[in-house]
């Protein structure tokens, strides 16, 4: 039995949480630096519940709004250096999965010690401190250690995570299903794809502990459930409330799971799908969940029929479900287009953490079985 688990994330959930639980922006400074996209944080109101939360805190701040989807490196150390020059102590990321991404990497960009592709080097001793907002139900950033960028010159993504510092950990985090509210119905269905992906890959992983397995099994659970509401309400305006609630604590119960055990090889085989042909991350990576739980079957069945059993429903009903959700018009692909990906992502750790230890032939055996020639 392996016991293991670490998360220093303060969790503060449900309606008005952040008007509620504004005494942790001053406990962490007076001035603030608000990393955000163009529009979510502002549509979903949590831009202004967190001002107004700061205003009444005594907190000085300002709005950083240039990180885009699939954030760039670039305007990570963007944002950091604007902290930097405000004098900020401390920062806010409020959106889905890449600002709150974002805000990570622009913590160690505000030390002026590392600059650009340095990130992925030798960290600094130091970084700011750093609150989250989620206001979608996906990535679970909120509480992990995780941040997935997109590197300019190249145009790839790639991960970085204080591993032994664990400062890309949020102080704390807020979970206010209201924000989600105002998503559209396909990035509701793409973000709890990617929330669903990270419970499994993370439920099946080398590297699960009976803590890890505990959240997955609940996520699982959840999104399961709401995405089955979610698919029987296609013109999204009615999905209740308590719907989005489980959507988004499913997201999170998944992110809990893969800080201690990482994702497995739907992830790096997803990402090509993002840099190059722009399929939401969530599709990208549900792509190939079919064939993971596939996977999980043949190389971990005792674990996989513990899974279903207690859940009450099969994972072909899951495989289905997920077949239904997909609906991102995949690339037509040459064998050298798929062999090249193969390649490109075989290094990953995601891959031998995976059910049977996935490796670059079997990446390439998947790959030529979901793309059109």
């Amino acid at each position: 039995m392996d016991f293991n688990f670490f998360l220093p994330t303060r969790v503060i959930s449900g309606a008005g949480c952040v008007r509620k639980g504004g005494a942790v922006f001053s406990a962490l400074g007076r001035r603030c630096l608000i990393i955000t996209g163009r529009h979510s944080a502002k549509l979903s109101g949590a831009l202004d519940d967190c001002t107004a939360a700061l205003t009444e805190q005594g907190v000085t701040y300002e709005v950083f709004d240039g990180i885009g989807p699939n954030p760039l490196l670039s305007s990570c150390e963007e944002a950091g250096r604007r902290a930097q020059a405000f004098g900020a102590d401390f920062l806010i990321g409020i959106g889905g999965g890449s600002p709150l991404d974002a805000t990570k990497a622009a913590a160690f960009f505000a030390t002026g010690l590392v600059h650009g592709t340095e990130l992925y080097g030798k960290l600094p001793d130091c970084a700011l401190p750093f609150v989250l907002i989620g206001t979608t139900a996906g990535t679970g950033s909120e509480v992990t250690p995780y941040s997935v960028l997109t590197v300019d010159e190249t145009g790839r993504k790639k991960s970085f995570c204080d591993h032994t510092g664990h400062r890309t950990f949020a102080v704390c985090a807020f979970a206010d299903p209201h924000y989600t509210e105002a998503l559209p119905y396909g990035i509701t269905i793409s973000t709890a794809l990617d929330a669903l992906c990270h419970a499994i890959e993370g439920y099946f992983s080398s590297k699960a502990t009976d803590l890890s397995d505990l959240f997955a099994a609940r996520a699982v659970s959840l999104l399961v459930d709401a995405l089955r509401a979610v698919h029987k309400r296609p013109n999204n305006g009615d999905i209740p409330y308590a719907v989005r609630e489980r959507l988004l604590y499913g997201s999170l119960y998944a992110g809990v799971t893969i800080s201690t055990t990482g994702t497995g090889f739907c992830h790096p085989l997803g990402y090509f799908l993002s840099e190059e042909h722009q399929i939401p991350h969530g599709q990208a990576c549900a792509v190939y969940l079919r064939a993971f739980l596939r996977e999980a079957k043949a190389h971990c069945f005792e674990k996989y029929a513990h899974l279903f059993a207690s859940l009450g429903y099969g994972g072909s009903s899951v495989s289905a479900l997920i077949g239904e959700l997909l609906d991102a018009p995949l690339p037509h692909l040459t064998d050298e287009q798929l062999r090249e990906v193969a390649h490109r992502c075989a290094p990953t750790a995601n891959f031998a953490t995976s059910p049977g230890v996935f490796t670059e032939e079997k990446a390439y055996t998947l790959l030529k079985e979901v793309f059109p020639a």
